[in-house]
């Protein structure tokens, strides 16, 4: 029973305090548009709404006549307000116990609940509070076998005929949560590969509806019963490792082993290129202006697609380029330059490539503890150079960069916050702690002499190195860890570590109202 307003203090206290909070936390919850909190939030709230109405005196009487004769026909008064807020209440409970189950599941590192189990308990919780507000309210007046005969009836009928197309993607979503053909975080593809498919993860999927967020960062909303007419892929069950393919033309001057080999190293030693099944490099065709090959292997998931085929492409290039390897095209360039234009362009590049190889040899984490001459190579192809003068900004503290630079010629200075300078000179690097952690920048370098000439090293050059070689990863990361607790002190990074209070904090957000 609600309170009455000219009832003791203490219940007046409570409706008074007890009904406006709930409906904070409901504006609360609804806020967060999380989808499973949505019936806690809306129950809350037609509560608070509904209940403090009814407290206040302002009821709606529903007159509601049943009977199921001539004779045993009677009219019964339904108070509208009073009975939502205890619906609401009964839902609120009930979702209320559930965000509690959901939260004790996840600190054992279980799954959530399935939506279509959230909604069944959900149910019967209302389910069971709606029998308790018969009990008390309505037994002595309307008796059971009456109100079913009058009211069930007919709704069963309006309601099946309103909600059919409903009702058809409620059971589809119950057959596609109950069957686990996807879960939420799995990448998905609508439609098979010789259409235009659309790939993305599955953002949720309730009993109506699954909605998908694409590649392009649009979200997808699909009807269950339209789903399972579809054609679809799941990328990452039963397994998520994916077979990919990357095809290259050669030259016919290039004998087939010598491509082959260049190849199988590169996929031998990519670390998201798996082992088991093994790599192989085909001749699949011979084209009008090359002979075909055919990289063929596995990465471990969907989410490394992107970035392993870009890295192998990438490092074909530079193998293929340094074994003096041609990729033909079949298009017809006309240079009008002079054999001395063309030997002196030549002669520039291999000029600074030298310079790029020589910086990178003098300089200590560059040495052959740490790569091969080949791998210096390779980065030196990708290393950019660039020219500062005496007073001028190299990086700033606190701006955004990945990448790392070498001194070739002059000298930089580190200027911490406190105002001290650490000299750099030739064959000095900085900038680590950017390239591995993607923190911002830690502190001012500046060039400290009339000229100075700097190779930067951009991320994506070094990142395959550090992935190749363990123990070069291992001591760019032990600098960078030094070179930071040098420039912030030592312990200034947060701990992440989560503890046992993380399901008490997770509680309590529950019911506070800001």
């Amino acid at each position: 029973m609600l309170a009455d307003p000219t009832s003791t203090p203490l219940p007046t206290l409570l409706a008074v305090v007890g009904f406006p909070y709930a409906a904070l936390v409901g504006v609360r919850i609804l806020l967060r548009r999380h989808a499973h909190g949505a019936s806690y939030g809306v129950s809350l709230l037609v509560f608070a709404i509904a209940g403090f109405l009814a407290w206040l005196g302002a009821e709606i009487d529903l007159p509601l006549t049943v009977g199921s004769g001539t004779s045993d026909v009677r009219t019964v008064d339904i108070p509208l307000l009073r009975t939502t807020a205890e619906l609401a209440a009964a839902s609120v409970v009930s979702a209320f116990l559930l965000q509690v189950l959901d939260l004790a599941l996840r600190a054992r590192g279980r799954d959530r609940l399935l939506q279509f189990q959230r909604v069944a308990l959900w149910l019967a919780g209302v389910l069971l509070g709606a029998v308790a507000i018969y009990q008390v309210h309505f037994a002595e007046t309307l008796p059971i076998r009456t109100a079913v005969l009058s009211i069930g009836g007919a709704s069963v009928f309006i309601v099946g005929l309103a909600l059919q197309s409903t009702l058809g993607n409620v059971f589809a979503g119950y057959g596609l949560q109950a069957s686990k053909v996807f879960r939420k975080g799995d990448f998905v593809q609508l439609g098979l590969t010789g259409g235009n498919p659309v790939v993305g993860v599955v953002w949720d999927s309730t009993l109506a509806t699954t909605r998908i967020l694409t590649r392009d960062g649009q979200m997808l909303v699909i009807p269950n019963g339209s789903l399972l007419s579809k054609d679809f892929l799941n990328l990452n069950q039963p397994n998520p490792q994916l077979r990919e393919k990357i095809r290259v033309g050669i030259s016919y001057d290039v004998p087939p082993a010598n491509v082959k080999d260049a190849a199988a190293q590169i996929l031998a030693s990519e670390p998201n290129v798996l082992q088991d099944p093994a790599p192989n490099v085909w001749l699949v065709d011979y084209g009008d202006s090359s002979i075909v090959y055919e990289l063929v292997f596995w990465i471990p998931s969907y989410a490394e697609r992107d970035e392993t085929l870009d890295r192998v492409r990438t490092r074909l290039w530079y193998a293929l380029k340094d074994a003096g390897i041609e990729i033909p095209f079949p298009i017809r360039t006309i240079k009008m330059s002079s054999a001395d234009e063309e030997r002196a362009r030549a002669a520039a590049g291999q000029s600074r490539l030298d310079t790029a190889v020589a910086a990178l040899r003098a300089c200590e984490l560059f040495d052959e503890r740490g790569m091969s001459a080949a791998e210096r190579r390779e980065l030196s192809r990708a290393a950019i150079e660039c020219s500062f003068v005496r007073g001028e900004h190299v990086v700033r503290r606190g701006e955004e960069s990945d990448a790392m630079f070498v001194v070739v010629e002059g000298a930089c200075a580190v200027v911490l916050p406190n105002g001290d300078r650490i000299a750099l000179g030739p064959g000095a690097h900085f900038g680590e702690i950017a390239l591995v952690t993607g923190e911002r920048r830690t502190a001012d370098v500046v060039a400290d002499s009339e000229r100075t000439n700097l190779l930067r090293l951009p991320k994506a050059s070094v990142e395959p190195v550090l992935a190749r070689r363990p123990e070069f990863q291992t001591r760019v990361a032990a600098i960078a860890r030094e070179r930071r607790e040098a420039t912030l002190g030592a312990g200034a990074a947060p701990s992440n570590r989560e503890d046992g209070s993380g399901f008490i904090r997770a509680l309590l957000r529950l019911i506070r109202p800001f």
